[in-house]
């Protein structure tokens, strides 16, 4: 079971001896703990010793006596588990496990000390300060938990503002978010940052803020008040650094959970001020040189003027469909990680391909993965790839989605139907950008910019356990909520004229106007289905209508309006949903025919129904059987 999700086992003991020798030469960081073990000692007395270790562990046993509980408890572990349990709660209760373990402030004390000579051989190093950055935010992470790190100064004079954020997406992953990106992921424009800037009072002294005394902060500071709330934090951790040139350099800590910073945090910050303040100011002289060198007048950041963009196939003038273009149009160009929430039919796969054609990336590969649809044997494979004899019915090498995807964008629809073992795999692959096929010995690197999206609740998912949290916040940087088409009925006109056009061109058919009736009829509708739902009657209407000038609804595809929520009323909307099944079945089954008819039963070749349907012939010789279409229904 931990070995399918990824865990590396290294050993299984029966009693406290074998244990300690499997802990020793192995040192995992993770022990599952039964109380009742072979010999004198137990469970309990070994959780001591790994405390003084400190390795975390959570006990799984059938134990009831209540005094043997009360003792377990004391050891404080990290979980406990109770025989019979399910795979899923063993999971979940690792996962917690870990991370409080690595949140929890026992831990963090015993590295405090060796926090300062990781700083001191961070800041010999040779490289530039954006390397050096990233390496002090991975080395302060592990005593000072953080979701969320803001560090800079404000511009002095011609000197530019130096600094951004990290935004913590995996266990050991960080997104750099300079002053452009945020002004993406938080959705506010140069003018508006600059004046909360303006009104912002600088940092004095260093503090922590749990979520109340948080809230009431950001009434004051604004600037701290469009993180929380872009960022969803809930504590906050600062240290102001005094720069030698003046001003102040500040390290800003964010955490989700609403009260996690402490005394003894700012105690450890205010200990290595000293070496931070050099280092600090080292590493700001040393990048303000190399920009001024760039850009001798100095490096300001304007606003760039907003160009009219093409969203193809995006059809509608809706507020909040117009929203949803802005935020799209701003975060193309980065390769920020995009989550595209909303309804079936909404538009969610048009809404990424948008963000791929207008991003750098327009022409690298945009593949597409509907998660919902992959066999779960087989979907390790299409996703990384195999080599051939990797398995059986493995004949040949095949490349991955991933591997196709490398220099493009790869679009994960339906995310939340990935089973939770590939959530793990696909958790690693976003975090080291590394793929291995099926049956390979190599690590083969991928540069993949991931847009996922899905109709599924995943806070709801990851509160029940069917989906990775650590994944969710991978994936949950810049969210997109589609709404459905019953939100934005000022567009159905519009829509409605373009898939007419859409089938008219595709049938060779003349443009009829759709009528009076039919539109209201489309106003007065629910749209369970929204857009997808849409297209379907139109297309249905289109071939029923017979070439007629105005386009009107031959059957009773929409119901009348809905007044209240009756059962009555939810029993005859889902039996107007099989009636349009069955009129979408005959409407394929007619048009399938008056294909065959024009081109005389020819299925294949540069003239025959398949180019035509622009499907695959096999594809149609098997929808023509299932159908039940016959040879003197299209030769006559």
């Amino acid at each position: 079971m931990l070995e399918k999700a990824g865990y590396n086992v290294c050993g299984i003991a029966g009693s406290v001896a074998e244990s300690l020798e499997i802990i020793d030469q192995q040192n995992p960081l993770l022990v599952l703990l039964d109380i009742q073990l072979k010999g004198n000692l137990t469970g309990i007395d070994l959780a001591k010793q790994l405390n003084e270790r400190n390795i975390a562990f959570v006990y799984l046993s059938a134990n009831s006596n209540q005094s043997v509980l009360e003792e377990a408890r004391a050891t404080q572990p990290y979980g406990f588990l109770i025989k019979p349990f399910r795979e899923k709660d063993v999971l979940i209760s690792l996962d917690i496990a870990r991370y409080r373990h690595e949140h929890s402030l026992e831990s963090k004390l015993r590295r405090e000390i060796l926090l300062q000579n990781v700083l001191e051989e961070i800041l010999a190093d040779d490289v530039g300060w954006d390397s050096k950055m990233l390496k002090i935010v991975r080395a302060f992470q592990g005593v000072i938990p953080f979701d969320y790190l803001a560090v800079g100064t404000k511009e002095k004079g011609e000197v530019p503002y130096i600094g951004g954020s990290f935004l913590r997406i995996g266990f050991d992953e960080y997104q750099f978010i300079g002053v452009e990106e945020f002004l993406v992921v938080s959705r506010i424009k140069m003018h508006e940052l600059k004046r909360l800037q303006e009104i912002t009072p600088p940092t004095v002294s260093g503090a922590w803020y749990d979520e109340i005394s948080l809230k009431e902060l950001c009434i004051k500071n604004p600037v701290k008040g469009l993180i929380v709330k872009t960022f969803n934090l809930k504590s906050n951790l600062d240290i102001p650094l005094t720069l030698t040139g003046g001003g102040v350099f500040n390290f800003s800590f964010f955490s989700r959970s609403p009260a996690i910073y402490t005394a003894q945090h700012l105690e450890l910050l205010t200990s290595l001020k000293q070496s931070l303040e050099a280092a600090a100011n080292g590493m700001l002289n040393s990048k303000v040189h190399h920009l001024l060198m760039m850009n001798p007048s100095g490096l300001n950041l304007e606003e760039n003027p907003g160009q009219l963009l093409d969203f193809e196939g995006v059809v509608g003038n809706n507020h909040l469909l117009l929203s949803i273009l802005d935020d799209i149009a701003q975060v193309a160009p980065f390769d920020t990680s995009v989550l595209i929430l909303g309804e079936s039919g909404t538009g969610k796969e048009r809404i990424a391909s948008s963000v791929h054609h207008l991003s750098p990336r327009k022409t690298k590969p945009f593949v597409k993965i509907n998660c919902a649809a992959l066999p779960a044997n087989l979907i390790e494979s299409e996703l990384f790839g195999h080599e051939k004899g990797a398995f059986t019915g493995a004949s040949e090498r095949r490349i991955g989605k991933f591997e196709q995807a490398s220099g493009g964008t790869i679009f994960l629809d339906e995310i939340g139907e990935m089973p939770l073992d590939m959530q793990v795999k696909l958790l690693r692959v976003l975090q080291e950008k590394e793929i291995e096929r099926i049956g390979g010995k190599t690590s083969i690197y991928v540069n993949v910019r991931i847009i996922a999206a899905t109709n599924r609740n995943l806070e709801k998912e990851v509160a029940e356990g069917r989906f990775r949290l650590d994944l969710y916040y991978r994936l949950n940087v810049f969210p997109v909520q589609l709404p459905p088409l019953r939100d934005r009925k000022d567009d159905l006109e519009a829509l409605s004229n373009y898939f007419v056009r859409k089938f008219c061109t595709k049938m060779n058919k003349k443009l009829p106007e759709i009528s009076k009736q039919m539109m209201a009829e489309f106003h007065a509708y629910h749209w369970p289905g929204n857009i997808r739902e849409l297209e379907n009657i139109i297309e249905q209407s289109i071939i029923l209508g017979d070439g007629q000038p105005v386009l009107t609804l031959k059957r009773s595809l929409v119901p009348k309006p809905v007044t209240h929520n009756s059962t009555y009323v939810q029993q005859a909307r889902i039996a107007s949903f099989d009636d349009v099944k069955k009129i979408q079945h005959q409407t394929e089954k007619e048009y399938i025919i008056s294909v065959l008819k024009k081109v005389k039963g020819r299925i294949r070749g540069e003239h025959g129904a398949a180019k035509i349907l622009s499907i695959n012939p096999t594809t149609l010789e098997s929808r023509i059987n299932k159908l039940g279409i016959k040879r003197e229904d299209f030769s006559s």
